[in-house]
C-alpha cells in the first residue's frame, strides 16, 4: 500500500494561496467573492445616494464608503490572520495519505477524512489543496509541497483518488 505524508507547520503564505486559489476555482469561492464585491458596491451605491440626497450625512457616506473598501479589499487578509493564529495553537501538522483516505494529526487531536470526503483537487505551484465533498464545498486541507519529501509520490496519490479541478 502507498502511502505518503507531509508534515509542516502552516504559515499566512499557505493558506493566503490556498484561499485565492479557492475563490478563483470553486463554485462557492466565486461566489464568495461576487458576494464580497456586491456587498461593497452596493454600500458604495448607498453612500453616495446619502451623499447627493441629504448634504447633512456626508460623514456616514464617507464611513460607509471605507467600510465597504475595507470589505472588498481587506477581508481576505483578515481571515487569513485568524485562521494562523488558530494553527499556531495546533503546532505541527502532520498529515499521512494512504488509498484509504487522509489523517491530519495536531497536538490539538487527530482527523480522519476517506477519500470520498475529499473528491476534488487543485494544485498550485506551492501546495496541493483537498476539497472536501463537492466542488461546491468550502472544506480544504492544505498540503505545502515544501512538507514532503517525493512530491511526484503525492501528486500520484492524489491523482488516483481524487478529481482536479483545471486552473482557469
Amino acid at each position: 500500500m502507498t502511502w505518503v505524508e507531509v508534515r509542516y507547520t502552516p504559515t499566512a503564505a499557505d493558506f493566503g494561496e490556498a484561499f485565492a486559489a479557492w475563490h478563483r476555482h470553486t463554485v462557492v469561492g466565486r461566489r464568495a467573492r461576487r458576494a464580497r464585491f456586491t456587498v461593497a458596491a452596493g454600500a458604495t451605491a448607498v453612500a453616495g445616494l446619502l451623499a447627493v440626497v441629504g448634504g447633512a450625512a456626508l460623514l456616514p457616506a464617507v464611513a460607509l464608503v471605507v467600510f465597504a473598501l475595507l470589505v472588498a479589499f481587506e477581508w481576505p487578509r483578515w481571515r487569513v490572520r485568524r485562521i494562523v493564529r488558530a494553527a499556531a495553537d495546533k503546532g505541527e501538522f502532520r498529515i499521512l495519505l494512504d488509498d484509504y483516505g487522509v489523517v491530519v494529526s495536531t497536538a490539538a487531536g487527530d482527523t480522519e477524512l476517506d477519500w470520498p470526503e475529499q473528491r476534488y483537487f487543485l494544485e498550485t505551484p506551492r501546495l496541493f489543496l483537498l476539497l472536501g465533498g463537492k466542488e461546491e464545498t468550502g472544506v480544504l486541507t492544505t498540503l505545502p509541497k515544501r512538507g514532503v519529501e517525493d512530491v511526484r509520490q503525492l501528486a500520484e496519490l492524489i491523482e488516483r483518488h481524487a478529481t482536479a479541478l483545471v486552473l482557469d
